[in-house]
């Protein structure tokens, strides 16, 4: 019976062992097909991966080549405006590339504890680019190639790159750069082998509605056309070349063409018969070509009977302050009287200044940061007011603090009165002390090319020299504004500008500059 029972347990456990054997054959031959599709899901997550690892590698390869550069010399570097617009360009529209593909926690560690630019620093470098091209007649080419300067250098723009300040452009519906920046990126995606460049059709699309809104049909035409024959199912395309051949027919009907057969419009190889016209618009400021023609000079522009007028002298005033160095004093200009001291502020005053400003600046609207600084703040600021009061014979009881300037990428202050018009009743009241009398302006840094301040009524231009000042009345003595010394800030093209303004109000002048009944005395 014992043998019994083992022969049918011994069975059982047989007939139990081949069942599990057969049924788990049966499961890895159907779980194969998962280790299949897994191995191919894998291969797809990995390349994403290599993908987003590569983006991020070569973000990182930008930057340290961009800390490799920069590092021990930021202010040369950043004081090329092509390095400083880069720059402000890796910190947004790159990084929220980037931002968007590394872990939560990387991101957040840095929004959390570091500054970033924001969008609006990033279109405004652009827009300031754009605005050192108009001021200094630069061309296209020697921005985007780095050749503004030999001692700030900076790199050679990629076809992206000059395709992105076309776009900013575009969108601001600046179509004068937008044709200029468009243009320089085809003329570079010619030259470069780059996976990361925009699509040739892309640039086109964008210079053929722009060179269209410039009056150049023709040239639109050739755009288009070129446009086609890349992507012959482009839609827009399609449509805008039955639009500009509509046009130029119209022209030709009406005797406006230049072109006696549309029908011969060139290939956009041989375009060189193409007039292109590409005019600066008119913007709300009239005195802007002289303004710009000024901020160009390396000088003041009078003639040479005014230029007899000017002298240099030592001036002490009797003052105990000045008896033993007294104030190197240079006419720069006539009318209206602008006096230029040298030598006023010593380098490691102007550092103290400086390191003292930094972390007060705020950032206004004529992209440079400000930051107000008082007497008690320390002595080298104290020293300074006693010497403006020492040189100008002015009470300093009434005068503003020292307002500190630093100038960003294209820094300019447009032209404007220091004093407040009639009109204006209101424009210092807070400060009780009656309008501006005086300005004086020190300049804290040497700056390589721009920056200059240019008096624009009379053709007057200062260039910054570092530890210097220039002073001027806004006033007549009888209390009437000098509409002479409209000035501006010409926007800094190469370096980095700092300045120190110091307004001097009316009140308590009363015995120092005594008033006079002749309102243009």
């Amino acid at each position: 019976m014992l043998l019994v029972h083992i022969f049918y347990l011994v069975l059982v456990k047989s007939i139990f062992v081949h069942s599990e054997s057969f049924t788990s054959t049966t499961h890895l031959t159907h779980l194969f097909n998962t280790e299949v599709e897994l191995s191919k899901q894998l291969q797809s997550y990995l390349k994403v991966e290599y993908e987003r690892l590569d983006r991020i590698e070569k973000f990182l390869d930008v930057i340290k080549d961009e800390i490799r550069q920069a590092q021990g010399k930021e202010e040369i570097y950043f004081g090329n405006p092509v390095n400083a617009h880069l720059f402000i360009k890796h910190l947004t529209v790159d990084w929220y590339g980037i931002e968007e593909i590394v872990f939560d926690d990387t991101s957040k560690t840095m929004a959390d504890n570091y500054l970033f630019p924001s969008y609006e620093d990033y279109t405004g470098s652009a827009v300031a680019l754009m605005r050192l091209q108009d001021t200094y007649k630069l061309n296209t080419s020697e921005v985007a190639n780095g050749e503004i300067s030999t001692n700030y250098k900076s790199r050679k723009l990629s076809a992206l790159e000059c395709y992105d300040l076309g776009r900013i452009a575009y969108t601001n519906g600046d179509y004068y750069h937008t044709l200029m920046w468009m243009q320089e990126a085809l003329d570079h995606l010619d030259k470069e082998v780059n996976n990361t460049s925009p699509s040739r059709v892309d640039i086109l699309d964008h210079l053929a509605f722009s060179t269209s809104q410039q009056g150049n049909h023709e040239h639109a035409l050739v755009l288009t056309k070129e446009i086609l024959r890349i992507a012959p199912d482009h839609v827009r395309a399609g449509s805008n070349k039955i639009y500009y051949e509509d046009l130029i027919q119209k022209k030709i009907l009406n005797g406006n063409s230049d072109s006696s057969d549309f029908k011969s419009t060139p290939t956009i190889k041989k375009m060189d018969n193409i007039n292109i016209k590409n005019q600066r618009p008119r913007d709300y400021l009239d005195e802007r070509e002289k303004y710009e023609q000024l901020c160009r000079q390396n000088g003041s522009s009078i003639n040479t009977k005014r230029q007899a007028k000017l002298f240099c002298r030592y001036r002490h005033n009797n003052h105990p302050y000045l008896i033993l160095r007294p104030a190197k004093e240079e006419q720069l200009l006539d009318e209206p009287v602008i006096y230029l001291y040298h030598d006023t502020v010593r380098d490691n005053d102007i550092q103290v200044i400086k390191d003292i400003a930094l972390p007060r600046v705020s950032i206004n609207e004529s992209i440079r940061d400000t930051a107000w600084l008082r007497n008690e703040d320390s002595p080298v600021i104290a020293r300074l007011s006693r010497l403006i009061e020492a040189v100008t014979n002015l009470s300093m009881a009434t005068a503003e603090d020292l307002q500190i300037a630093n100038y960003g990428v294209g820094g300019h202050y447009e032209p404007h009165f220091d004093f407040a018009r009639k009109t204006e009743k209101d424009a210092f009241s807070s400060f009780g002390a009656g309008n501006r009398m005086a300005t004086w302006l020190t300049y804290l840094s040497d700056v390589e090319k721009g920056g200059a301040t240019v008096f624009i009524p009379t053709g007057g231009h200062v260039k910054p020299e570092k530890g210097s000042a220039v002073f001027w009345y806004n006033l007549y003595a009888s209390g009437e504004g000098d509409y002479n010394t409209r000035h501006a800030a010409c926007p800094v093209l190469i370096g980095n500008k700092w300045v120190g303004n110091k307004w001097i109000h009316e009140r308590g002048q009363e015995f120092r500059r005594r008033c006079s009944l002749d309102p243009m005395a």
